[in-house]
């Protein structure tokens, strides 16, 4: 009778180690990470493209002369992404930050023309400036500067060269981030 009731609980105590694990997976999931090793050197793109793409407020903007003498922070996003939705406030609050600075953060929505609406919806929700959205519906970009998904952020300098590549969600409130964007974002 023992060993009947040993071979019964078994399953169920590996049950709660699953169902403890999978719960502790979705707890930490929900932090963003902070993580300045996804900070990596851009390897792939050695400048802007002259690539220009129409912002919310209906203006063709090249992305080259944007970049002149500041420094460009590109993000590519999309509503059906959930982490980048997720990192768009601290972006934004990111971006009042460094207001009185050279750095220029831009958005690259990469939704379905169908959703402009939405997009719109939600940059004014947040309280975005609509010349700093940039529609991508064609997903243009994803060729252009050789993402491999979102949300990816790209940093050029002053003079149009792709410096640094953000692959997934980072912390953009860290002070240690902040304060490396205000003194110019520079290679070690």
């Amino acid at each position: 009778m023992i060993i009947s009731i040993k071979h019964f609980c078994n399953p169920y105590i590996y049950f709660s180690i699953i169902l403890i694990m999978l719960y502790n997976i979705s707890c930490n999931a929900n932090n963003i990470p902070y993580s300045i090793k996804k900070i990596k050197v851009e390897e792939q793109i050695k400048n802007l493209p002259k690539a220009s793409y129409t912002n919310l407020e209906n203006k063709k903007i090249n992305l080259f002369e944007l970049s002149k003498d500041n420094i460009l922070i590109i993000n590519f996003w999309a509503l059906w992404c959930t982490p980048c939705i997720k990192e768009m406030p601290a972006l934004h609050n990111l971006a009042k930050e460094l207001e009185n600075s050279h750095v220029k953060i831009i958005y690259i929505n990469q939704d379905n023309f169908k959703d402009y609406k939405k997009v719109e919806s939600f940059i004014a929700k947040l309280n975005f400036h609509k010349g700093d959205v940039f529609m991508d519906f064609d997903m243009s970009s994803n060729k252009v500067f050789k993402l491999r998904g979102i949300p990816t952020t790209l940093i050029s300098n002053g003079s149009g060269e792709i410096i640094w590549r953000i692959e997934g969600v980072i912390d953009w409130e860290n002070k240690a981030i902040v304060y490396w964007l205000k003194n110019g974002a520079k290679k070690n």
